[in-house]
């Protein structure tokens, strides 16, 4: 993973991890808030890189599964009912894989 994305997912991870560890509802919107804004960062970062080398297939593959954590990160932060820790533990653990493959 470049440099620059990796250091957002590690400060994504960081985040979800004092989150799952609290626990704290009160604080959970705010912090998810910022996760949401680091991933999207992740992905504009590598938007940027394909758009620049279009043919580099494992850019591209990481693109979409940012994209995926995306989705999960914001149906996370955004949820009709309560607080779905689930999808933060989720959320947290595609990270995590996502930063360990590409590391």
């Amino acid at each position: 993973m470049p440099d620059h994305v990796a250091q957002l997912a590690g400060d994504a991870l960081v985040k979800l991890d004092r989150l799952l560890d609290a626990k704290d509802t009160e604080s959970e919107f705010q912090d998810m808030s910022e996760v949401t804004r680091t991933v999207v960062k992740m992905r504009d970062e590598l938007i940027s890189r394909v758009r620049a080398e279009p043919g580099a297939a494992p850019t591209r593959e990481r693109l979409d599964r940012v994209n995926a954590l995306l989705s999960v990160v914001a149906s996370a932060e955004m949820p009709l009912l309560g607080i779905h820790w689930d999808r933060i533990k989720k959320s947290r653990d595609l990270l995590a894989e996502l930063a360990a493959q590409d590391g």
